[in-house]
């Protein structure tokens, strides 16, 4: 499955389970408790009737998908674009049509399978100002918290708040990951050119550009550090990570290429990241208190950095470790120009690099 599907899948998913979870807990807390103390009418012969689980499954599966669905659609890189306040007011928006919607069509199933139309419209009537206020809140809430727990998601790396959640890297683990590091080709240029504001609009859009690569194979971003951005995935599970790692990086220069004129008309240069990939076991653990963060230690990571710096000093767009490079022998899209046993500043055995390039006509990035 491709990664970007995976995600929209993944926290869909999510969405639908933590509002069906939502619907149930405001049933337990709003009816459950009190249904032996409602008049007969047709507000308790609702509460009480067996069917009444079906539509809160229902309720809670629209919701979800629903909400879900508008996050995907307005996460798209127009719209992220734009102001914080205009996202969150199409997003309401959205809300409270396809809200309207959605409560249509839970009516209308019940109106057909579990009360009388007649009943259904009693329920209606007898739904007061302040209740709407309160359903209202109890939405508006929901939303809010989903939607900040997505975004935590987003912020400490997918799959990082349900470890941070449950203490997994309480106490440190050892894992197999595959990191790149990729940096901007004569950054100090272009800051002295451009100037701090601009040289931070540049970096700014090129890493909007980087989001939907990462997106497309399934990257972690651990964090950026000036003109350079950390990416890692988890090696694992068979060659997946370290295909998707090479792919990425040649993705990215794909993508930015595909934008050459965006950049040289708004920035008078075009620009180019450079990558070196590296392979190979680190301690992950939790740290910190105030600000809890996973990190990753591990002489794999010095690698990673030291063969982009060996990518600089040949002037190469793509320099991996042997590992790397065997991992991905067998992709035709992708061609090795170099192959050399070398010395990394820093590391006392030698390693052999690899420099790679696509084949001639082969893509790697879905526009």
């Amino acid at each position: 499955m491709n990664p970007q599907t995976s995600l929209v899948l993944r926290e869909t998913a999510f969405t639908v389970v933590a509002f069906m979870v939502a619907v149930y807990l405001l049933y337990v807390v709003a009816v459950w408790g009190m249904q032996d103390f409602l008049e007969e009418g047709p507000l308790k012969e609702y509460v009480t009737n067996p069917a009444v689980h079906v539509e809160l499954l229902l309720s809670g599966l629209l919701f979800g998908g629903l909400v879900g669905l508008i996050n995907r659609w307005t996460d798209s890189l127009h719209l992220r674009r734009r102001p914080v306040g205009q996202i969150v007011l199409i997003r309401t928006v959205l809300y409270v049509v396809g809200l309207t919607l959605v409560i249509g069509l839970i009516f209308a199933v019940v109106s057909a399978f579990v009360l009388p139309w007649d009943t259904v419209l009693e329920l209606f009537a007898i739904i007061t100002p302040r209740y709407a206020l309160v359903f209202l809140l109890w939405l508006s809430v929901t939303v809010a918290t989903i939607n900040l727990m997505l975004e935590l998601e987003r912020i400490l790396g997918f799959g990082n708040l349900w470890r941070i959640f449950v203490g997994r890297y309480r106490r440190p683990e050892r894992e197999t990951r595959v990191f790149a590091m990729l940096d901007l080709k004569g950054s100090t240029t272009i800051a002295e050119r451009l100037g701090d504001q601009r040289y931070s609009q540049l970096l700014q859009d090129c890493y909007s550009d980087l989001t939907p690569v990462v997106l497309q194979y399934g990257a972690s971003i651990l964090q950026y550090v000036g003109d350079e951005v950390l990416l890692t995935w988890n090696a694992g599970r068979g060659r997946h990570g370290l295909r998707a790692s090479v792919r990425a990086s040649l993705g990215y220069q794909e993508r930015l290429a595909q934008r050459r004129t965006y950049y040289l008309e708004q920035f008078g240069i075009e620009p180019i990241f450079r990558a070196g990939i590296a392979v190979g076991p680190v301690t992950v653990t939790e740290v910190g208190d105030v600000k809890r963060q996973i990190v990753y230690n591990g002489d794999v990571l010095n690698t990673a950095a030291r063969l982009l710096e060996l990518c600089k000093d040949r002037n190469d767009r793509l320099v991996v470790s042997d590992a790397v490079g065997e991992g991905i022998a067998d992709d035709a899209d992708i061609r090795t120009t170099w192959r050399e046993v070398v010395e990394l500043r820093g590391k006392q055995d030698l390693v052999e690099a690899i420099g790679l390039e696509p084949a001639a006509s082969a893509s790697f990035h879905t526009t």
